[in-house]
């Protein structure tokens, strides 16, 4: 059965050109040879969760193929055009990316009242958003296996077979998630039973792969020290030396690479990068908050981030070539002048 509705016709709200040459091997940073085109699902809804709303904004090639599927979480704040850029560089390179926007937790909600650190504290620490945000992901996947039986612009076009996850801050955490990491009940208001420990299984069988940038530590709000051991499939992440966690210092976030099990994970830690450096909102007309670190950080963000979906969605053996430090030296520059990668 059909789990959405949408009430809104599917329009076209951009068409961005992109220089129509292939990224030159070694420098994954740079755009793709693909055209991309940008629609909006302002109106999709989860029957199965009440009705939830979970707008949804895809770049896509203009051009024939069939692109793998990458869904970008937000973080907390944010909306579909918090990571535009980071989307729009994925699919210049032949992947479909489905920007969510979670309506309990977006820029609309931060707001409120104006209170604006009070409303990231309470949304991530609310149950219906922190249990919520997982399933945001897996209705979003729904709605890609349906647009590709019978959707015309997207018809065939959508390799379900090979299926990412991405996400930012609270973003992070909704991949990890996704992932088969468990959410900690600890924190969470109102209360889920039994009110402590490890919270439900909340992952995607269909995701293959994550990259959680600016991935989150044990502790207040979202994890445990158990929580990170379900994590089976591959998993990048990135973080730097100025990101800092609500309740802790940046260095606190290395300890997420350091309890996840073996097999598939990469950890990337970029000198002076700070929380906020980690998205890019640039061509979609909205301004990001500054950031001292985002000019320098982002290119070797979306070269890792690439190299990581090359590999691991498509096999290929020289992008996981890639993921390592001489490779992506060149790119260190400005206030990123140092980095260190670690793999298990």
């Amino acid at each position: 059965m059909m789990r959405f509705l949408c009430r809104t016709a599917v329009f076209l709200v951009c068409l961005q050109t992109l220089p129509l040459w292939a990224a030159p091997s070694g420098m994954p940073d740079q755009p793709g040879a693909l055209t991309v085109t940008t629609i909006e699902f302002p109106d999709l809804k989860d029957e199965q969760r009440g009705g939830r709303r979970v707008p949804i904004k895809i770049h896509v090639p203009q051009q024939q193929g069939k692109w793998p599927v990458v869904v970008f979480s937000h973080g907390g704040g944010g909306n579909w055009n918090a990571n535009f850029a980071q989307a729009s560089h994925l699919a210049s390179h032949g992947y479909a990316v489905l920007c969510l926007e979670h309506v309990g937790s977006n820029t609309e909600r931060m707001k409120e009242g104006l209170r604006f650190m009070d409303n990231v504290k309470a949304m991530t620490r609310g149950s219906s958003e922190v249990l919520g945000r997982p399933k945001d992901v897996s209705f979003a996947l729904d709605v890609a296996e349906e647009w590709n039986r019978a959707h015309p612009e997207f018809k065939g076009r959508l390799d379900l077979e090979r299926v990412g996850v991405i996400g930012h801050s609270f973003g992070a955490y909704t991949t990890l998630v996704v992932c088969g990491a468990r959410p900690a009940l600890d924190w969470l208001t109102p209360p889920v039973s039994p009110g402590k420990g490890l919270g439900p299984d909340l992952s995607d069988p269909r995701v293959a792969a994550g990259v959680a940038l600016s991935p989150q530590g044990p502790g207040e709000p979202f994890f445990l020290d158990t929580s990170y051991a379900s994590v089976k499939r591959p998993l990048l992440g990135i973080t730097g030396s100025r990101d800092k966690q609500q309740v802790a210092p940046p260095e606190h976030r290395r300890r997420f690479f350091d309890l996840l099990a073996p097999g598939g994970k990469i950890f990337i830690w970029l000198a002076n990068a700070d929380h906020l450096g980690f998205s890019d909102s640039k061509g979609s007309g909205q301004r990001s908050l500054p950031s001292n670190s985002r000019t320098d950080a982002q290119p070797l963000v979306r070269a890792a981030t690439l190299l990581f979906f090359e590999a691991t969605l498509r096999g290929d053996k020289e992008a996981e070539k890639g993921l390592s430090y001489e490779s992506l030296k060149p790119l260190l520059r400005g206030v990123v002048n140092e980095m260190e990668i670690q793999k298990k």
